[in-house]
């Protein structure tokens, strides 16, 4: 049997009936008692299980396996099913290899295989899962308040890389928990928009250059944003099949049609939607992109949420782009409060607009944002992240990517299946945000 994770513990429990015996050893080495510790393990194992009885022919005499477990998951169907050695010295008219179906009447012997993975990375994941367990969970589907089991350890370590969450911040967390709710219900200021913009443009790493836009709007997330865009566009949106997943839940409608710019000739007057930066793509290969589309005359959407967490110096020409879409909700640890704006040529007639002019937007999470940006530069995240994020990929023998939170690994392979979503290949990357969270504690 092998294992994709580390093996922890073995536990089995025999029922013995009669005069029989079982001896167990493992790699050569006798086992008392019914639990094997992991330290007592290598990567290859072999568990044999021993069983005489004083007379052969003793039907009576007879032990039965109740419980295999690993990790405290149950195997007892894996087990059931390896040969189990006769020994025809004492039974001669039997088979020398049968099908153990756990029960044991003939003295002889098998080999359980024990072999588990000694891949840094999967042990991490596993260790991450089991000693820092999430009782509530999300995002994800299904239930988000759950017990510590086998079952939901398992789950967590088989996709503690898969996902796009930003790394813990005690500093970022503690003036959220700090602030008072009563601070939080004004308006924004009226220099909001000059006040973010002059606080991107303070980065060392980013710089948006031209003419300034025109509207300007404050929204929960950018979904909004990218769903309004999507309804007025011409039934067809030219968008990369590889996406933030969320982009193809929103635009899976039969009556539009997706075709992806790096594949297809962007036609006159298109609507175009990009991420800028993007894991999957070069900036380089971006620009090109842009530039076609800005050729075409097109109408062009960037979405700017993987913008602060860029690991590449960006020029960003913003010249003949409609609208952009920005957060820092995959920077910061603020997914639940989701604050993001809009900032386009033209004034887009959605409710979006609407509640921001006549002030209805949710006004908590836009003030905790402006508290954030009082305190933290738009670098932040990066400049205090960036050597522990090398050492990381170091270790694990990581290729970086465009985006600070995702790294190329062998293991890493996406999921035809569409187990989380058929628009979701963010599987296709090693995502190190609970190896930030967590490196210097255990072994990395």
């Amino acid at each position: 049997m092998k294992f994709d994770f580390p093996i922890e513990s073995v536990e089995y429990e025999f029922d013995l009936q009669g005069d029989c015996k079982i001896d167990i050893t493992i790699n050569g080495r006798v086992v008392t008692g019914n639990i094997i510790h992991g330290h007592l393990l290598k990567g290859h194992n072999i568990l044999k299980i021993n069983f005489t009885k004083s007379d052969p022919t003793d039907t009576d005499s007879y032990a039965t396996l109740k419980q295999f477990k690993v990790n405290d998951g149950d195997f007892l169907d894996q087990v059931k099913s390896i040969q189990y050695r006769v020994d025809q010295t004492k039974h001669n008219d039997a088979n020398d290899k049968i099908e153990n179906n756990l029960y044991f009447g003939y003295i002889g012997s098998m080999e359980v295989i024990l072999e588990q993975t000694n891949d840094p990375l999967r042990r991490a994941a596993w260790t991450i899962a089991d000693k820092e367990f999430e009782y509530t969970k999300w995002p994800i589907k299904g239930n988000k308040h759950r017990s510590k089991n086998f079952e939901t350890i398992f789950r967590d370590a088989k996709f503690m890389y898969t996902g796009s969450m930003p790394p813990k911040s005690k500093a970022i967390t503690s003036v959220v928990n700090e602030t008072k709710l009563a601070d939080l219900r004004g308006l924004l200021p009226k220099d909001i928009e000059s006040k973010l913009w002059d606080w991107i443009s303070k980065s060392k790493r980013v710089k948006m250059n031209g003419e300034p836009f025109k509207h300007f709007t404050f929204a929960t997330g950018v979904s909004d944003s990218l769903e309004s865009f999507t309804r007025k566009s011409k039934q067809i949106i030219m968008m990369p099949e590889k996406m933030y997943h969320i982009h193809g839940e929103i635009f899976d409608d039969p009556n539009l049609i997706r075709l992806d710019p790096f594949q297809k000739p962007i036609p006159l007057y298109a609507d175009v939607l990009l991420e800028y930066p993007s894991p999957w793509y070069t900036n380089d290969e971006l620009d090109k992109v842009i530039k076609l589309a800005k050729d075409k005359k097109a109408k062009i959407a960037l979405d700017l949420t993987w913008l602060p967490v860029a690991t590449d110096e960006i020029n960003l020409d913003l010249n003949g782009i409609d609208q952009i879409f920005f957060s820092m909700n995959k920077a910061w640890p603020i997914h639940d409060l989701r604050p993001a704006f809009r900032w386009s040529r033209e004034r887009i007639n959605d409710r979006q607009t609407f509640d921001y002019e006549i002030g209805m937007y949710p006004k908590t999470s836009a003030n905790v944002f402006l508290k954030l940006i009082d305190r933290f530069s738009f670098d932040h995240v990066y400049e205090t992240v960036k050597d522990a994020r090398y050492e990381i990929i170091k270790t694990f023998k990581l290729e970086p990517t465009s985006v600070l939170w995702f790294t190329k690994h062998p293991s890493a392979i996406h999921d035809e299946k569409g187990h989380i979503s058929q628009h979701y290949f963010l599987d296709e990357f090693v995502c190190i945000q609970k190896l930030l969270d967590f490196k210097d504690k255990y072994f990395w």
